[in-house]
């Protein structure tokens, strides 16, 4: 066998392999044929920007939903807010239109409680000149009964 001197490289027919000479050893072997890196990188960076494509889409997809979930659920709970409202609601004109009629209060506090009413000797007149109110508190002259 004869020693090869220097990085020969023979190209096969119809193959992407060439023939390397290993410096070590001195012999030769197959080597798949790659082009150079410039070659590589259009496709580099195309699979690069694909990539940061798909992780903003990503994001952004995420960003939506949860905006949508957070939304469904403050709707929900407005919606369970009104229907608690509606439902004190009704009890409330159940209540107001349960309260009976004056001549049935009159009825119940005269006969059943033994109410009767005011009388003119249980009226008493007084007058007050500086103010149009009178308060709990103030001391209400007796001036005579009407």
């Amino acid at each position: 066998m004869s020693a090869v001197r220097g990085n020969t490289t023979r190209k096969t027919k119809n193959r992407p392999y060439e023939f390397h000479l290993d410096k070590k050893s001195g012999g030769l072997y197959l080597r798949p044929e790659r082009p150079p890196f410039w070659g590589e990188l259009p496709y580099a960076s195309a699979l690069v920007v694909t990539v940061l494509f798909a992780l903003l889409s990503c994001f952004q997809y995420i960003h939506v939903r949860t905006e949508v979930e957070t939304h469904l659920r403050r709707t929900e709970a407005l919606e369970r807010q009104y229907i608690l409202q509606q439902n004190e609601n009704s009890l409330a004109e159940k209540v107001i239109f349960q309260i009976p009629s004056l001549d049935e209060v009159y009825e119940i506090a005269t006969v059943e409680l033994g109410m009767v009413p005011a009388g003119s000797e249980n009226v008493f007149v007084y007058e007050r000149s500086n103010s149009e109110f009178i308060y709990q508190t103030d001391n209400i002259p007796s001036i005579g009964y009407h």
